[in-house]
């Protein structure tokens, strides 16, 4: 039975997302005051060997970075991982910004 990793796709920091070694389940688009702040996609490991490439914008230059998927928190079921996203959405911000943040699966694959 597969493992499963939760991905961030944001502004300034991108996960790509097309590999051999995931299956994409399910994206999850996070809201703040109506404007979209990250892209969470939970995702089925193939390849226990795999490396993730993410890129990231920081002060006008780019960076690529590759890390093996063995340095990514796993979790044993899909309903674990959206478990993990409920709770990095909570942490994003107090209670009173969580009544202007919202969490919508979106229908698109990525």
């Amino acid at each position: 039975m597969g493992k499963y990793i939760v991905l961030t796709n944001k502004e300034t920091f991108q996960t790509v997302l097309e590999n051999d070694g995931l299956e994409v389940v399910e994206t999850y688009n996070f809201y703040f005051f109506e404007k979209l702040k990250a892209k969470y996609t939970i995702a089925k490991i193939l390849d226990e060997n795999i490396k993730i490439q993410l890129y990231e914008k920081y002060e006008g230059k780019e960076y690529v970075n590759k890390i093996n998927v063995k340095f990514f928190e796993k979790f044993d079921t899909i309903e674990a991982a959206r478990e993990e996203l409920n709770e990095i959405v909570k942490a994003s911000g107090n209670s009173e910004d969580s009544k202007n943040s919202k969490l919508v699966k979106s229908e698109m694959t990525v």
